[in-house]
């Protein structure tokens, strides 16, 4: 997908996940995890492309003579469904060759592709972070803020925006802010997908390594240093992870996504008087993260505060009206308020939101273990 625009220097695009990361701490053993067996982590080629990918561009796109045509085209090779049929995958971060092999990747692994080939033909291509709209998305153990990236590809007078993804188009892309950024942050990026994702899959000495690598690669990248601290904490690294925080915030001091993993830490270590210097503004976000307006309902519940706990999920539902799970939650909450008819309607509503019949067997599961905990009421 592609948009242009007249020139303008110095355009930007980002990726960011949740966690940040943090280099070069040594420890003795608070938990189960033992710090002096992090692997190394190999020095990764992110646009290296070999002679099969140069060989299908001198052949199909290297001929073009007009360069906004060869960008288009190169778009086209890479990720039409007639040509290479490039598919995005949210959850798999690739090198561009790893990309070409696998024919797969997130919109990292689809940018690092189209940069790198797109260079090779003689495109003035780079790397470009995207402030998308905030979301939470939740996993298990932590909720994961995505980011996003995409290429901006110079042609004397105009700047076209490269997109890959099926979440953001290229006209409404280029309408965000962004930045272009060196490849170097890009491989950091890199580095820091592959921690979180070590992190999601319950790896830490991974997840620890590969974000170690990011902030040496970049260390200004300040999400880095939260995902260091996340795993730190949750294995019992709590020095560790306090620095990592503290080291993020420095870079970002208004990333609230740090500002609320450092204010739980403050909380659970008894510095409290830290802990209130940022209560207000994690309040603050907090009243605009979804997931956790609904964790603090799901606690309103099991505490009685039934019209608290309905007017937190009535503002989570605004924040994120997709979200089937808290039309369930809201309808259970009703039924504890004794509103059988608002109850069913909630009901109705979550199930018209699933989106695929894997989400529909979710939900009537969720929703039997309901009906049974009503009729043993």
């Amino acid at each position: 997908m592609f948009a242009h625009s007249p020139f303008l220097p110095r355009l930007i695009l980002v990726v960011i996940l949740l966690f940040c990361a943090r280099a070069g701490f040594s420890s003795t053993q608070e938990g189960g995890l033992d710090l002096t067996t992090i692997p190394n982590v190999p020095e990764a080629n992110l646009l290296e492309i070999d002679e099969q990918v140069r060989a299908v561009l001198d052949e199909k796109i290297a001929i073009i003579r007009d360069m906004r045509a060869r960008a288009f085209a190169l778009h086209t090779l890479l990720f039409g469904k007639e040509a290479l049929g490039i598919v995005y995958d949210d959850s798999i971060t690739h090198t561009a060759q790893q990309t070409f092999i696998t024919r797969r990747g997130n919109c990292l692994s689809h940018a690092s592709l189209y940069l790198a080939a797109a260079r090779y033909v003689g495109l003035d291509a780079r790397f470009q972070l995207v402030s998308i709209p905030r979301e939470w998305v939740p996993n298990e153990k932590f909720n994961i803020v995505p980011g996003h990236i995409n290429v901006a590809v110079v042609i004397p007078g105009h700047k076209v925006t490269v997109e890959f993804s099926n979440i953001v188009s290229a006209d409404e892309s280029q309408h965000m802010r962004s930045r272009t950024v060196a490849d170097s942050r890009a491989l950091a990026e890199y580095y820091n997908n592959l921690g979180t994702e070590a992190a999601q899959n319950g790896n830490p000495s991974t997840a620890i390594a590969y974000l170690r690598k990011a902030i040496t690669t970049d260390e200004r990248v300040a999400y880095a240093w939260s995902n260091l601290g996340v795993v730190y904490k949750m294995n019992g690294y709590n020095d560790l992870a306090q620095h990592a925080y503290e080291k993020g915030l420095k870079i970002d001091k208004d990333n609230l996504s740090i500002l609320n993993n450092i204010y739980i830490l403050y909380r659970e270590t008894g510095q409290h008087e830290r802990a209130e210097k940022i209560a207000a503004r994690v309040e603050r976000y907090s009243r605009r993260n979804p997931y956790y307006l609904a964790k603090l309902a799901k606690s309103d519940l099991a505490e009685q505060q039934i019209s608290e706990a309905i007017q937190k999920l009535k503002r989570a539902i605004a924040l994120k009206p997709e979200e089937a799970d808290f039309y369930l939650a809201l309808a259970r909450a009703y039924f504890a308020n004794g509103d059988t008819r608002m109850g069913k309607r909630q009901l109705q509503i979550g199930m018209q939101r699933m989106q695929t019949q894997e989400e529909r067997q979710k939900f009537k599961f969720k929703l039997s273990q309901l009906k049974q905990s009503e009729a043993g009421a």
